[in-house]
This record gives C-alpha cells, structure tokens and sequence, in this order.
C-alpha cells in the first residue's frame, strides 16, 4: 500500500487555486455547518440575514399549490406507518403528484417544512458537472491537477475520477468549528494514496464544485441556481441561507430532538454537501429534471458504488442520502411519471432508507 501524502495548498493573504487563478474568497462554497453554525450560536451575520429575507412570494405560493392533485396514497402510508417512519411523503402516479403527506410522532410540525437532501446534492452536482461538458467547458479526461496545480495528486487522477470517487483522495479529518471557506480547508487536509480503487470521500465533491466555480468564474451555488433550479422554476429547492428558520424541519435522533453541539459537530463532518434543503414536492420536481436531462449518460448514474448520485435498475433510479437528524429518499420511473419521496427529520446519521423507498415504489400502481 503506498503511503499516503499530504496534499499541499499555498496560503497568502489571498487563497488562489491553480489553473485558472481565481481567488479562493470568491467560491460561496461554504457549508451549510458553518451557516447552520451561526443561526445555532445567534452569530448568523448580515450576509445570512439578507439571503433569509429574500424569500419571494412566488416561492410561498408554491408551497402551498404545487402538489394540488390528489392521489390514493393508502396503501404506502399503510406501510411507512407498520415500519414506524418518521416524516413527510410524497406519490407520483400516472405523472399525477399527490400532496405532501405526514406521518409518525410530530407530523403537526412538518407542514411546508423544507429537509436536507443530505448526500443527494451529490446528483445535482454531477448534473451541473455534465451540463458543462455538453457545453464544452468542461472534460472529464482533463487531470485534476489543471484546476489544483498544488495538489500532490498524479496527473492520471481525472475530473471523472473524482465523480466516481476513484480517485485515490480522502479526508478523516474533522475540524473543530465553524469554517469559512469549505474548500480551502478540504484542499488542506486532503490525502493521496496514489491508488484508483472506489472510497466514498466527500472532498471529491468538494473539489468538484470548487473546478465548477472555476469553470463558470462564480460560485458553486450561483451556478446550481441559474443552470438548474431557476429555470425549471424549481422554487422548493433551495440553499440553506434562503430559508427562514421557521421553514427548516427541525432534526430528531430516535425521540430527542437533536441537541445543537451534535448538530453543528454532524455539519461539519459532512463538507461539500448538506447545502441543498427542499420540500417533497421540490424534491420530486428536482428528480424528474436531472433524470429527464441527465437519466441516459452513463456518468450521471452511480454504479453498485454509492457516491450521492442516483443509482439504476432495470426499471427505476433510486438514491438515498442522510446525516443525524435528516434522511431523504427517492425513487423514481425511468419515463418520470412515477415515484416516491420519502423525507425524515428523524435519523441516527447511520440508518438507511433505500430499502424502504424502495419497498414503497412497488407499493404504487
């Protein structure tokens, strides 16, 4: 086993990453641990504070008339209420969405709640890597190091290894508060083994968004806005700084409500995702657009090797994604028109839904 090596980053009073040279200060890549962070400790600043007040109207409108069909959803609540399953669900039958659903211990709280999408931001990412390809901005083949010229990475690791988590790089690191900048710190604790073999690590999407930003010159999250959500006028899927607080499904961990210094601990362990919150109903909408756009190139779907992305059998693409507090599933027809969202506020950061959506899917007709 080679031995790992400690990727190298150059700090100045400005952080500049290789290849283009753009400032590191401008990639709005930070995490939602660090605004979670600062909304937990009351230190959430103006910035924040100005994001939460852009709320539209359009978007409140939406809430409460986007999933206006009523469709028999008996024998699924049937099932999630024998399995004890805490939280919000949402059918699709025949292209017809049904309303958001609750069930289990605090469902009066769940109404127009938004949840995390937790390791399924990881799809949106991997479509936004492909809509730059198909404009040809962007290579999979091109070496990592043209974007991390300081990276102590072989030049053999590609854009693609990093979308397949085969690039050899990891990060066991866990910082010890809030971060400023995700990126800069994910680049500085990034180790290489020098091997090709799959490892689910978080800082190959980390890296990801930060050659997305480089690509488009703007932030990660600008991009995801203007090239995916705004126009499928997907107004139920939103980065975390945009939602009032009242609008964000508070986290259980079997019956306790999750504690702030486990929250805040939880967010930091998960760098590069967990920034992407939605309704059932957006995440429904979300998923027929990526699969709709992206469902047939093969690099857009994960293999038996989970990374976020959406996996595919002969019939569905399905994925499931969750940190202490929140778990998300979905499971959707390859044609778009049927399909499930499962979204909890309970979670142990360890249980797994995949099975449940799963089970849910052929309970629909």
């Amino acid at each position: 086993m080679p031995s790992k090596k400690t990727v190298g980053w150059v700090v100045g009073t400005i952080l500049v990453l290789g290849g283009g040279g753009y400032a590191l200060a401008k990639y709005n890549t930070n995490s939602m641990a660090h605004v979670m962070y600062q909304r937990i400790t009351h230190t959430a600043d103006h910035s924040i504070q100005s994001a939460k007040s852009q709320q539209t109207h359009s978007d409140k409108q939406t809430t409460s008339t986007s999933s206006s069909t009523e469709v028999d959803t008996g024998a699924v609540r049937k099932l999630l209420t024998e399995k004890k399953f805490d939280g919000a669900y949402l059918v699709l039958e025949d292209g017809k969405m049904s309303k958001t659903k609750y069930v289990g211990s605090n469902q009066d709280q769940l109404k127009d709640k938004y949840f995390q999408i937790a390791d399924l931001e990881n799809a949106v990412t991997a479509a936004a890597v492909l809509k730059l390809v198909d404009q040809g901005k962007l290579k999979l083949s091109t070496p990592v190091s043209h974007y991390y010229d300081s990276l102590d990475v072989s030049s053999d690791v590609t854009v693609g290894d990093l979308l397949k988590m085969t690039s050899g790089l990891s990060n066991s690191s866990i910082p010890n508060n809030q971060l400023s900048n995700v990126l800069e710190w994910n680049v500085n604790h990034t180790n290489s083994d020098n091997s090709d073999n799959y490892d689910y690590q978080e800082t190959n999407y980390v890296l990801l968004e930060g050659i997305i930003s480089q690509v488009t010159n703007g932030s990660y999250q600008d991009y995801i806005n203007q090239a995916i959500l705004k126009p499928n006028h997907l107004n139920q899927v939103k980065f975390v700084p945009s939602i009032n607080d009242n609008r964000l499904a508070t986290p259980y961990n079997g019956k306790e409500e999750v504690d702030n210094p486990t929250l805040a601990k939880a967010m930091n362990e998960q760098m590069g995702k967990n920034q992407l919150m939605a309704t059932p109903a957006g995440m429904m909408k979300l998923t027929q657009v990526l699969v709709k756009d992206y469902g047939d190139n093969k690099n857009f779907t994960a293999s038996r090797n989970f990374t976020g992305q959406l996996m595919k059998d002969e019939s569905k693409y399905y994925g499931s994604g969750g940190l202490v507090g929140y778990r998300t599933s979905v499971a959707i027809s390859k044609d778009g028109k049927k399909g499930i969202v499962l979204m909890s506020n309970h979670s142990n950061g360890k249980d797994n839904m995949t099975g449940l959506v799963k089970e849910s899917y052929d309970k629909l007709n």
